[in-house]
């Protein structure tokens, strides 16, 4: 195990890691349901009901919960070398679990009213997959934390590169929503919509650069 003030951590830091592994989970979690919702959307099956948000919002307390468990056991570790960082990744990654549940009050309000086509629908399909792929991928990041800190850092790495990909869609998506005919009401929720999805995937990039030092710290 890594070496942290020249003493093993090989409890502190691995319990620490499974529960950050767990909140990632929930965050995969909240999000799928996100991305499944869109994938019901497009295909004509769209309906957010109220157990759905309900779902979600029970997802976003449990990330709360083990949020402030990570807290606490963070605060604890006092001599922990990387616990600043920990303390950034929890932060993260709760933004994630907030983010999704966002998102899925915001598609309730136009998933039965209004349906993209074309490209446009297209692009929001693919954004959405890339969400549950670069969160995907962070979770992974921090598993491998305490087992293979070179492996985190190539997941982190892989992270940074789906944020630049999504940040793309992102702009060609806004793009082709300026020459659409659609009711302002409807446009500006899908706007808020698409924009917390890059949020997401904003915090995801600033996880995985965290992930990054910790990677090179705990090698050090």
């Amino acid at each position: 195990m890594v070496l942290d003030n020249d003493r093993f951590l090989n409890s502190e830091l691995s319990n620490i890691t499974q529960m950050l592994e767990e909140h990632f989970r929930v965050a995969l979690s909240a999000n799928k349901m996100v991305a499944n919702a869109v994938t019901e959307w497009f295909a004509g099956k769209g309906s957010i009901t109220k157990e759905d948000l309900e779902k979600v919002t029970s997802l976003e307390e449990k990330g709360d919960d083990l949020k402030h468990t990570l807290l606490n056991e963070l605060a604890k570790a006092v001599t922990l070398m990387q616990r600043e960082d920990l303390l950034r990744l929890v932060h993260y990654n709760d933004k994630l679990i907030d983010g999704a549940e966002i998102c899925m009050f915001h598609l309730s309000a136009i998933i039965d009213v209004w349906t993209p086509e074309g490209e446009l629908k297209e692009k929001i399909g693919e954004l959405s997959q890339l969400v549950i792929e670069e969160i995907t991928q962070q979770r992974e990041a921090v598993r491998f934390l305490s087992i293979n800190m070179e492996e985190s850092m190539k997941r982190a790495d892989a992270i940074c590169a789906l944020e630049k990909k999504i940040d793309a869609l992102q702009r060609d998506i806004v793009s082709l929503l300026y020459p659409a005919d659609i009711p302002v009401s409807i446009l500006l929720r899908f706007c808020d919509f698409i924009n917390m999805m890059e949020d997401i995937a904003n915090f995801g990039e600033d996880a995985a650069i965290t992930i990054r030092t910790l990677s090179l710290t705990l090698n050090m």
